[in-house]
């Protein structure tokens, strides 16, 4: 018997809708292809912690995918969004005012490893 995994999701509580499995892009232009992660912290890692989402295997999502043309099922992916802002290039650091420029976002560039998409 297949794991269940955590597949995400997209509700709208309003209405009483069913969820709708959320896809993803792996760059502009690509194929979607399906999300899944092996544990919740990992889900709300990538996705935010109000992030919702069901149980399913890999077989079952891919029954619920396969007729949108969706084949594949992206496991564990780190990152879903879009890219995310950068560092200011500034020649010295020690003349950026923090206080009076806002946040300042350190460390390396990062970039969305997945594009969402959601299946209607």
């Amino acid at each position: 018997m297949d794991a269940l995994l955590f597949v995400p999701v997209r509700v709208d509580d309003r209405d009483g809708a069913p969820a709708v499995v959320r896809t993803a892009r792996p760059g502009a232009g690509q194929e979607r292809v399906g999300l899944a992660f092996t544990g919740e912290e990992r889900l709300h890692a990538a996705l935010g912690p109000t992030q919702r989402w069901i149980r399913l295997s890999r077989p079952a999502l891919l029954a619920l995918l396969r007729p949108l043309g969706i084949e594949h099922v992206r496991i564990n992916p780190l990152y879903v969004g879009p890219e995310m802002p950068r560092m200011p290039e500034v020649a010295d650091l020690s003349a950026v005012d923090i206080h009076a420029d806002g946040p300042v976002l350190a460390g390396m560039p990062r970039h969305a490893q997945w594009l969402p998409d959601e299946v209607w």
